[in-house]
């Protein structure tokens, strides 16, 4: 008789003979000490924090103290007590895009555009000679930056203002694909193309304010406008072959896994979104990838992706995010409702958070091999309702049928030495180990174990 340790999934592999690995609800985390290099960590739960009269919640927005949200037919100011009031209509039809100049919000969503004053205090519609269907508005050195939808174009708004002179426009046309996304980063504007990306600067010009920079010409353009995002000083987006890119530099450098590279392919990404947030030292970037109800989340630190999971859905419920009084709010993509996200919170708004990880194949070659027990090397006693379960299957076919569930007491609380374990798994060639916690518990597995013959 023989124990071995299992290597914790440190990713999610494309299933099959490549293997089947899977992360949903949890994450690695690298260990500073310890008995293990890194340990299993379970992401972020939700708890209410504010309820919209209107719904779904599209955009949030927060700058200078003072944050913002949209759902299709009305802009609200949300204060950090949970409270809101109703800023004025709108009229938005799909994903809402937001940004700030100080002085007035602005939010396009590829038909209108609407903006809200803090000098009047209204909500207006953008109705100015000059200004065009956006999907996306910037801002950079006191000017609102849009893209003209289904074009090459993007065009200005005045100074601080939103009003427009017709002829403030200019094409990106080192390539003629139309425009998706504008996005000002390090005070350089990104232009994202179907099929490239150009890069402008403010030259401080008197007729136009933006100039192209002659030696940034990226020939690799965006495929899904909403899942540009930025975090850690660079730029992250889905990029035209449907590889996720992280910007280095000028440089576009694949951050994507063949399993998440599988999951874009022949899907409609015209309502895939992104955004990104940090916790705990994590710095993480969420895909949403609604057509096909999954949700993606790269571990910016540690390069590891995993994913995301509603009790409900396939995917995650939040649909927008901002950072707003040390807290990371997220909108309901079904409901007026906006969550604080927090690791603090062991469920989804009082909903199961499922956490489960399939395990990498134990095998002895091509020869059988007997468990006699499986075992979790995990924090105990310290949360849990009465006696929380971890549920164990098993696949001898490499993930293409399970057994039927067995059951393993985690510790109640107090019991700091519980050992979590499961006997007689039988004999195969191969197995594939799958566990599931289903309860609010803490999260925090360090190694798991097979004793074999």
């Amino acid at each position: 008789m023989t124990q071995r340790q299992i290597p914790l999934v440190a990713s999610t592999a494309e299933g099959d003979i490549a293997g089947s690995e899977e992360l949903v609800n949890v994450f690695p985390e690298k260990s500073t000490g310890g008995k293990y290099p890194f340990v299993l960590k379970g992401s972020p739960g939700l708890a209410f924090f504010a309820e919209l009269p209107t719904f779904p919640v599209i955009g949030l927005h927060y700058n200078k103290g003072r944050a913002f949200a949209v759902t299709p037919s009305k802009m609200y100011e949300v204060f950090n007590n949970g409270t809101f009031i109703e800023l004025g209509d709108v009229s938005l039809n799909g994903r809402a895009s937001m940004e700030d100049n100080g002085r007035q919000v602005v939010v396009v969503d590829g038909f209108k555009g609407f903006y809200w004053d803090a000098t009047t205090n209204l909500v207006e519609e953008i109705t100015a000679e000059g200004f065009y269907p956006s999907n996306t508005v910037t801002y950079q050195d006191g000017y609102f930056i849009f893209n003209r939808k289904d074009t090459g174009q993007f065009f200005l708004s005045n100074l601080l203002d939103v009003s427009f002179d017709p002829l403030d426009f200019a094409s990106a046309e080192g390539q003629p694909d139309n425009l998706v996304a504008v996005l000002s980063d390090h005070r350089e504007v990104f232009m994202f193309g179907t099929e490239t990306i150009e890069v402008w600067y403010n030259s401080g010009a008197a007729d136009f304010p933006l100039e192209r920079n002659q030696g940034a010409f990226i020939e690799k353009g965006c495929a899904a406008r909403y899942s540009i995002a930025k975090q850690n000083n660079t730029i992250y987006f889905v990029g035209s072959d449907l590889m996720v890119y992280q910007m280095a530099g000028y440089t576009p450098v694949r951050v994507s896994s063949h399993a998440v590279e599988e999951d874009l392919i022949d899907v409609n990404l015209d309502d895939a979104f992104a955004y990104t947030y940090q916790e705990n030292g994590h710095l993480f970037y969420q895909l949403n990838i609604p057509a096909l109800e999954k949700t993606w989340c790269y571990d910016i630190s540690t390069g590891a992706w995993h994913i995301r999971r509603d009790y409900q859905f396939g995917r995650h419920r939040s649909e927008c995010s901002m950072f707003f009084d040390k807290k990371t709010l997220v909108g309901d993509f079904q409901s007026g409702r906006i969550y604080q996200m927090t690791s603090k919170y062991l469920s989804d708004d009082g909903e199961p958070l499922i956490r489960e990880f399939i395990l990498p194949t134990i095998n002895n070659g091509r020869e059988f091999l007997t468990i006699n027990s499986f075992e979790l090397d995990m924090t105990t006693g310290i949360t849990g309702n009465g006696e929380p379960i971890g549920v164990l299957e098993y696949s001898k076919d490499g993930g293409k049928t399970w057994s039927n569930q067995k059951f393993s007491n985690l510790g109640k609380i107090g019991e700091y030495l519980k050992r979590v374990k499961w006997n007689r798994l039988g004999a195969a060639r191969q197995f594939v180990i799958k566990c599931t916690i289903s309860q609010p518990f803490v999260i925090d597995i360090g190694g798991a174990w097979v004793e074999v013959k």
